[in-house]
């Protein structure tokens, strides 16, 4: 390994030895003493493993046991695209064959022999995902053998979490911009060459720390790094400011997906942030324009979307349609450059509910919401208030509040993973109020 890069790697090291080794999940809260929680976490996941491993479950109930205790600890991400959703994806795949999915899972799952016992586990999922996935006649709905490394990695890491690192995409992203990383054509050279990697960036830290360096360390170092805590200390010390922590995790809590997203979105619907906060234009055509490329968005995400907005009369802006779920939303976008409050829209809104859920339901549509898109919501408002009153006294199931980033970033992820539909809309109802881009960052990265 060059020197540059030793030298940056013992800079990535320091920074985080120097920051008291602070953890913090995507939405920038600490997490404290993580590794102390997931050798608890790994004693409970090794009952279920087990308990499917001796057929005392079978792998629906060993998938739905998995994503429960995972949500409720989520100490690996696992419940991001390429943990539970690739294991949801590849059981819905195999509903008519769950033997042999059972048969392969066990087979992989298990702690392998060695390194090339490991590498043969890889190859063998990842020929089984790839056959699906060839033949699939949506392979939005199929699983992607892209994240058979991670998937298996991380059971074999609650196995022996000193023998086997996960390999989380941040972590190959960190290695690419110190420039130690290759992609490669397959899971299984692409985890060949990771695993060895880890190793090297072990050993080198092993002679600047003066001792042993666990996986879990290098991690922690690089997700420290990649969050870019290291940028607020730096612009601190030139202001002769001294770094606070408040403004550390106001830093790390801005995360960005590990992608540039403008490369996965439409050029006419990638301005749609900077058409929110145009001041230039008048409100009329401003809002039109707006109205226009959220539409557009929707189209691009799936849905059958009917538009109606202005010139059509008193409607909402759009109303979009996923026939197959029997699934409506209707849809308010605001072209607002500051945060948005409901005011007089109050009973507009009530309004297009009450003449537009009818229709629809009329139309075979029984899961009916009502999505508002703007840059920003006012935070001193209580939506919280009308929102629950509109879901108790209407046909609305669900209201979300949709930030435009978000927006963004969910068909930017849709087009990147080839997300279905039906799973866009599973994740989206399922926020809290108001959903931004961090909320879409954390559901759809594998950390």
């Amino acid at each position: 390994m060059k020197e540059n890069i030793r030298k940056k790697i013992f800079e990535i090291w320091d920074n985080y030895v120097n920051d008291n080794k602070v953890v913090h999940n995507v939405k920038g809260n600490v997490i404290n003493d993580i590794d102390g929680h997931r050798l608890k976490c790994i004693e409970e996941i090794k009952v279920i493993i087990s308990s499917f491993l001796n057929d005392d479950i079978n792998a629906y109930e060993f998938k739905t046991s998995l994503d429960s205790y995972n949500k409720r600890n989520n100490f690996w991400g696992f419940t991001a695209t390429k943990g539970q959703m690739f294991f949801n994806q590849l059981t819905k795949a195999n509903e008519q064959s769950i033997d042999k999915l059972s048969a392969i899972l066990k087979q992989t799952i298990a702690e392998p022999r060695d390194f090339e016992d490991a590498l043969t586990k890889i190859e063998a999922l990842e020929k089984f995902v790839r056959n699906i996935f060839d033949k699939a006649k949506d392979r939005r709905k199929a699983p992607k053998p892209g994240s058979v490394g991670y998937f298996l990695s991380y059971f074999w890491q609650i196995h022996n979490n000193q023998k086997w690192p996960i390999i989380y995409t941040s972590l190959t992203t960190a290695f690419a911009e110190i420039g130690i990383w290759e992609n490669h054509q397959t899971q299984k050279d692409d985890y060949e060459f990771f695993y060895n990697l880890n190793e090297e960036v072990k050993a080198v830290l092993k002679t600047h720390a003066k001792r042993n360096i666990s996986n879990w360390e290098v991690e922690h170092s690089f997700w420290h790094f990649t969050r870019k805590p290291v940028l607020v200390l730096k612009k601190a010390k030139q202001k002769g400011e001294e770094p606070t922590t408040a403004n550390m995790i106001e830093e790390v809590k801005m995360i960005k997906a590990n992608f540039e997203i403008k490369e996965y979105l439409p050029p006419i619907v990638a301005k749609l942030t900077e058409l929110g906060n145009e001041t230039n234009k008048s409100a009329s055509a401003k809002g039109s324009q707006y109205e226009k490329m959220v539409a557009k968005v929707f189209q691009q995400l799936g849905f059958e979307v009917e538009p109606l907005g202005q010139g059509t009369g008193r409607n909402p802006d759009a109303i979009i349609k996923y026939r197959e779920e029997h699934t409506a939303f209707i849809i308010d976008a605001k072209a607002y450059s500051n945060g948005y409050k409901l005011g007089s829209d109050d009973r507009a809104i009530r309004e297009y509910i009450n003449d537009h859920c009818p229709k629809l339901k009329r139309n075979g549509y029984e899961k009916i919401g009502f999505i508002i898109v703007c840059n920003s919501f006012n935070p001193n408002f209580d939506f919280d208030s009308f929102i629950n009153e509109i879901t108790w006294i209407t046909d609305i199931k669900r209201f979300i509040l949709l930030t435009s980033e978000a927006l963004l970033h969910l068909l930017a992820y849709k087009v990147k993973d080839n997300l279905n539909l039906s799973s866009i809309i599973e994740n989206l109802v399922s926020f809290g109020n108001v959903v931004t881009e961090q909320n879409i960052i954390e559901k759809f990265e594998d950390i």
